[in-house]
């Protein structure tokens, strides 16, 4: 029995529900292949893809430095490849940029590094950091943060994209983790015509269906960059409600299958007695604690009506709000950093 898929798919042929049309043996093919496939790369997309401009992201500092934060997905405890890849460059030699990634319930943390061997922006390579995970992590975020060792020069960063490995077919023989729960992958050339058709395959079916539904899909992630020796945002700032937005798909069942919009919320300088409030996604969010606050959030914004439209699909603005609240809230020359002010250090949109 194997567990293989094709790239891309072969899909189903809706039409042939139709009353009078023979049942074929080839649906199920086709359908048991893209079960396996879903698994094998759902969620497998950018999790992370940031740019900063000339000159704006420098870093002279010569021990190894904490400078991002992002709030990831993780598609399941199968996939244990992480691939995060940094056009940076260097005007000496030696320079290190590290990866950790940290699963904040279970506290492992795992770290992959590399050597930046550009000399100029956009040089020649985007090197590549590898992170494995050698522990079966159940959980459904991690925390991704990138650090840097500059080796008496100056490092500077343009770009950073990351992305989770997809699996390779077939897949293992066995149940297959995720979330602690299990997925049963399936024998594509058990579903041939000369095979008995089990009810047991509509079952495993269905709760596939319903398991991959929780995968995560990032909508929006961004991060401030800390310890610089340039001047690049450290936080969010009054005029990126107008900037820092997106336009995706969200689906309208997801209400109905107990699923939202998962907003992470990385605050700094939150006192105990004065949370802040952020407009974020149609909501107003309490933020109450540093570090990373996380908030569950049912689909309540308007579709943009020519959008949707346009792609047929419901397509919704996902983002900062453009807010008075935000405005007044947000860093700005009437709330500057140097003043201390709570201020959001990164945030993470990440729906299904």
């Amino acid at each position: 029995m194997s567990n293989s898929y094709t790239t891309p798919p072969l899909l189903t042929d809706p039409a042939r529900l139709t009353a009078g049309l023979t049942v074929r043996s080839t649906e199920f093919s086709r359908l048991g292949d893209a079960q396996n496939y879903a698994f094998a790369t759902g969620g497998c997309t950018e999790v992370i893809n940031q740019f900063w401009d000339s000159a704006v992201f420098e870093f002279t500092t010569t021990s190894l430095t904490e400078c991002c934060q992002w709030y990831i997905p993780n598609p399941s405890e199968e996939h244990t490849e992480f691939k995060f890849r940094i056009s940076a460059s260097s005007n000496t030699a030696g320079a290190i940029a590290s990866v950790t990634l940290t699963f904040p319930l279970s506290g492992n943390s795992y770290t992959g590094a590399t050597t930046i061997s550009d000399t100029s922006r956009f040089n020649s390579v985007f090197n590549e950091i590898t992170v494995n995970i050698t522990s079966a992590e159940d959980e459904k975020y991690a925390i991704c943060k990138l650090s840097l060792h500059a080796s008496g020069g100056t490092v500077e960063v343009a770009a950073v994209q990351a992305n989770w490995s997809r699996l390779a077919s077939p897949l293992a023989n066995r149940l297959l983790g995720q979330y602690g729960e299990n997925l049963t992958p399936q024998g594509v050339n058990r579903l041939g015509d000369d095979q008995a058709l089990t009810s047991r395959f509509g079952v495993e079916t269905f709760n596939n269906i319903n398991q991959l539904r929780k995968r995560g899909r990032v909508l929006l992630n961004w991060s401030g960059v800390d310890n610089a020796s340039s001047s690049p945002a450290r936080g969010l700032g009054s005029l990126d409600t107008q900037l820092m937005y997106n336009y995706v798909s969200i689906f309208a069942g997801m209400s109905q299958n107990d699923l939202d919009v998962d907003v992470f919320v990385n605050a700094v300088n939150i006192g105990s007695t004065s949370p802040i409030h952020v407009d974020v996604f149609g909501y107003r969010l309490n933020v109450t604690l540093d570090g990373w606050n996380s908030f569950g959030l049912s689909l309540r914004l308007p579709a943009e009506e020519s959008l949707s439209n346009q792609f047929s699909l419901s397509m919704y603005r996902v983002g900062i709000d453009e807010t008075l609240n935000n405005t007044s809230t947000l860093l700005s020359k009437d709330n500057p950093i140097g003043s201390s002010p709570a201020y959001i250090r990164s945030v993470a949109i990440v729906g299904v």
